[in-house]
């Protein structure tokens, strides 16, 4: 036990007095909290611009142009003549969508024949794709739905019935989780736990490897273990304030949804970091440069994130992927994490994850003692 101690006293004064591991361990931590989700805070993308190429000028088209352009997430920002026109706008990056009434679209609404609106929407970025194709459709649903109502009007049907016949059958949703609908909700929190473990892995890869001959003269692998220990001791105090102010400050300043219990989540935490640590103990005696360590795990950033089960669905990975992807230890405290952060899961809910953590931790010490082991025989 006093070789242990002694291993995290060294470790704390010694990441002390090391500027590069302050700075990724603390200052890293603390800049992500408020940098990542502060571009987001408006949650969902309003008023995206397009082009509305009104082919029929009627006093219907124009009104349609008009519900478009009142609608939040649209905004009406070009009128072109054409078609063509309207594409240009587009491929300028001018405009979204193209909402398009062509000649001849009031005189079939009267008719009662088939009439059609065109909508175009830039599919190159999803978020716009969604908000074009969502305010423009309920555009025309909203005002098909009044004329529809305004026929069974005029056949001496009354309004309260009119709009009964018109919406038999009314859909009540509620977004579960996420009430805002947001991107931020769904984005940032599960981000906020990969920050936790890259620049975990990141600080003990700019630590390195120790030196075991500052623990005494005992049994290499006996010292090797104490090493890991208290080191690790050090890392998981440290982490644990940080998770604590990015759960349960940073969440609610941004307005996140939190519903679970203090103790489920510490209960995942705790394996999550001691995974982590040990994972970086294991890899740091590979790194003969500190600014390798930068390099390499700077790298693993992105494919940690989609391998984490809620940017992609797992579902439509490779079963073998699936498999490889459970060594990361993000991939199982994200979701688990996010379950019983945001929707208020009991431990139970996520026993699988947590049992993969708590095994990630066994399997990464023992790796850990003897990477340290193996690397304190290697002459520099």
């Amino acid at each position: 036990m006093r070789t242990v101690l002694k291993a995290f006293r060294d470790e704390v004064l010694g990441a002390l007095r090391d500027p590069g591991a302050l700075l990724v361990l603390i200052g890293g931590v603390v800049l992500y909290a408020f940098f990542y989700p502060t571009p987001y805070r408006r949650e969902v993308l309003k008023e995206v611009p397009v082009a509305v190429v009104d082919l029929d000028r009627t006093p219907l088209s124009r009104q349609l142009a008009r519900m478009a352009d009142a609608h939040e997430l649209v905004r009406v920002t070009a009128r072109p003549a054409s078609l063509a026109e309207a594409e240009r706008l587009v491929l300028a990056g001018e405009a979204g969508g193209i909402f398009a009434i062509p000649s001849g679209f009031e005189r079939d609404v009267k008719r009662g024949a088939p009439a059609t609106v065109g909508v175009f929407a830039d599919a190159t970025y999803f978020l716009v794709y969604r908000q074009v194709l969502t305010g423009l459709a309920e555009v025309a649903a909203t005002l098909s739905a009044g004329i529809e109502i305004k026929r069974l009007e005029a056949q001496g049907m009354p309004e309260a019935k009119a709009r009964a016949f018109r919406d038999p059958l009314p859909l009540v949703s509620r977004p579960l989780f996420n009430p805002a609908e947001g991107y931020a909700t769904y984005v940032v929190p599960g981000v906020l736990i990969l920050i936790l473990q890259q620049t975990l892995l990141i600080g003990i890869g700019l630590r390195g490897a120790a030196d075991l001959d500052a623990l005494g003269n005992g049994p290499l692998l006996a010292r090797a273990a104490a090493s890991v220990a208290g080191r690790s001791l050090a890392f998981l105090l440290l982490y644990s304030v940080h998770a604590l102010f990015y759960f349960g400050i940073v969440a609610r300043l941004f307005g996140f949804p939190v519903r679970g219990g203090g103790l489920a989540a510490a209960a995942l935490v705790v394996p999550f970091l001691l995974s982590t640590s040990f994972l970086g103990l294991s890899l740091s005696v590979l790194f003969r440069r500190r600014e390798a360590a930068i390099q390499t795990l700077l790298f693993t950033s992105l494919p940690a994130v989609f391998l984490a089960s809620y940017a992609w669905p797992p579902e439509a990975l490779p079963g073998w992927l699936r498999v490889a992807s459970q060594i990361i230890p993000s991939t199982s405290a994200i979701p688990a994490l996010l379950r019983v952060n945001q929707m208020g899961a009991s431990l139970a809910h996520v026993r699988p994850e947590l049992t993969v953590l708590w095994g990630l931790a066994v399997v990464f010490f023992a790796a850990a003692v003897l990477a340290q082991a193996a690397r304190s025989r290697r002459p520099d």
